[in-house]
């Protein structure tokens, strides 16, 4: 019991990508990982004998005054007439599951020998754009988000450095390529998807493109109306369990002669239920891809879109981060690229780690900011002979406000508001006493600090500082 509880375990964990390093999404599952698991176990069912028995059973009628002269080897006759028997059936014919619609062509069901290689070739197209995908993705992801999946990520502020330094030299700007073959190979999907109906309806004689709507329709019908003579059975047009064969031999003179066999098609019983289930996920399929190619148009359309997105994989540690306007005017200003590759990371990374991560890299990049300006002045470029600092993120935080206890008081780090004790708004004592008499100018003084603490993060203030310092050494220098 414990061994086949493990089995099921482990292919459940293999199918639904548990534990994995998520390269695509859900949609792009449904066509690599789902349809070709199903087309393989319906090729590996209609090959297997041990649920249905042989796939076709012959019956021949015998003179009376020759059986034993005239019998036919029954081998020989299933083997003959799997291979050549016909559709063919009389119209007044009164057996079961027979085929009652007739046209002018004479159908043969050799084909039917092809079905589970039909399939099999099916689940390997249906695995083209995966395989196109891993080719191209070459596991940046896994790179990326290597050790930082957990829920508790050790040495997590030396993984964000380390992260951001990656990202800026090796996929800033960098990888639009990436992102838009991988909508191509969602557009390829819905192309394999289409043209491999196309096929299937070529394959089983025209009848395959509203084969499931008919079933569907035929088993509405009530028992009774079911049993009429006059009601067709789609399943049985599409794949008859009875059929004729028209076996030839030579006879005891030396001449040619036919005898006439009915046989029994046991393989149509799964036949017929594996491609009425491959219509109804073909169905699937398509609506499935045309709902992800619609939602991929709005993205690329759509800054906002794009941003809400990123925000709902991080929603819990965005709502209170300080860095939260410019995480926003970062995501909506950068290329499809980047956007691509960060909320692939979002669905990997530890939710945490990654929005401090965004914090990080929205202060460090800011594509188009009012504050990149100020940023220039802080790290100039390298090409026009200004300073350069040396350090590969600017550490704005060192360089924020001096603490009001005095120099020496650290720096607080967190990336989140937080309430302030009541403690801390005010101090008591004989050092209040002491400066009574400016206490309307101090308040006055404080709430114009207050607003502008509200308005402005620590890391923009430090922004302003520097730039600020650099503005007076300028100035003292002219001077």
């Amino acid at each position: 019991m414990a061994t086949t509880i493990g089995i099921v375990k482990s292919a459940t964990e293999t199918i639904l990508g548990i534990g994995e390093v998520s390269i695509d999404n859900f949609t792009f599952k449904l066509f690599y990982k789902w349809s070709v698991s199903l087309f393989v176990a319906g090729s590996v069912v209609v090959c297997s004998s041990q649920f249905f028995g042989d796939p076709i059973s012959c019956e021949t009628s015998r003179d009376d005054a020759y059986q034993a002269d005239d019998s036919v080897d029954e081998e020989v006759l299933n083997a003959y007439c799997w291979m050549y028997s016909t559709f063919d059936i009389p119209p007044d014919f009164k057996g079961s599951c027979a085929r009652k619609t007739f046209d002018s062509t004479n159908l043969y069901n050799t084909y039917y020998q092809f079905v589970s290689i039909f399939l099999m070739i099916q689940a390997v197209m249906f695995y083209l754009p995966r395989c196109i995908w891993l080719s191209m993705e070459g596991g940046l992801m896994g790179f990326l988000v290597k050790g930082n999946q957990g829920r508790v990520v050790e040495d997590g502020e030396m993984k964000k450095e380390k992260l951001l330094v990656h990202f800026c030299e090796h996929v800033h700007n960098k990888f639009n390529k990436y992102a838009f073959c991988f909508f191509l190979c969602e557009l390829l999907n819905i192309f394999i998807s289409l043209s491999q109906i196309i096929v299937t309806n070529a394959f089983l004689n025209h009848q395959f493109l509203d084969y499931g709507l008919l079933v569907y329709q035929y088993y509405r019908l009530p028992a009774e109306e079911r049993q009429l003579p006059n009601t067709v059975n789609p399943m049985c047009e599409v794949f008859p369990k009875v059929a004729t064969c028209n076996y030839v031999r030579y006879g005891r003179g030396g001449g040619q002669e036919v005898k006439n066999a009915i046989c029994i098609l046991s393989l149509n019983i799964i036949n017929d239920k594996v491609f009425a289930l491959l219509w109804f996920w073909h169905c699937f399929l398509i609506f499935a891809g045309f709902q992800r190619i619609l939602t991929r148009s709005a993205q690329l359309l759509s800054a906002r879109i794009r941003y809400f997105l990123m925000k709902m994989m991080i929603l819990r540690y965005l709502t209170n981060n300080r860095h939260e306007k410019s995480i926003q005017h970062y995501v909506m200003n950068c290329s499809i690229g980047d956007w691509f590759v960060l909320y692939q990371m979002s669905k990997n990374l530890n939710k945490r780690f990654f929005a401090e991560f965004m914090a990080m890299l929205s202060v460090k990049v800011h594509p188009e900011s009012p504050w990149s300006q100020i940023n220039d002045l802080v790290n100039p470029d390298p090409e026009s002979g200004g300073e350069v600092d040396t350090d590969p993120e600017l550490d704005m935080d060192k360089m924020a406000f001096p603490p009001p206890n005095g120099p020496s008081a650290p720096f607080n780090r967190d990336l989140y508001d937080e309430e302030q004790s009541i403690g801390s708004s005010g101090s008591t004592g004989e050092e209040g006493g002491a400066s009574g008499d400016n206490t309307l100018e101090r308040q006055r003084k404080n709430k114009i600090k207050n607003e502008v603490d509200r308005k402005l993060s620590k890391k923009q203030k430090a922004v302003l500082a520097a730039a600020g310092l650099k503005i007076l050494k300028k100035k003292d220098k002219s001077n």
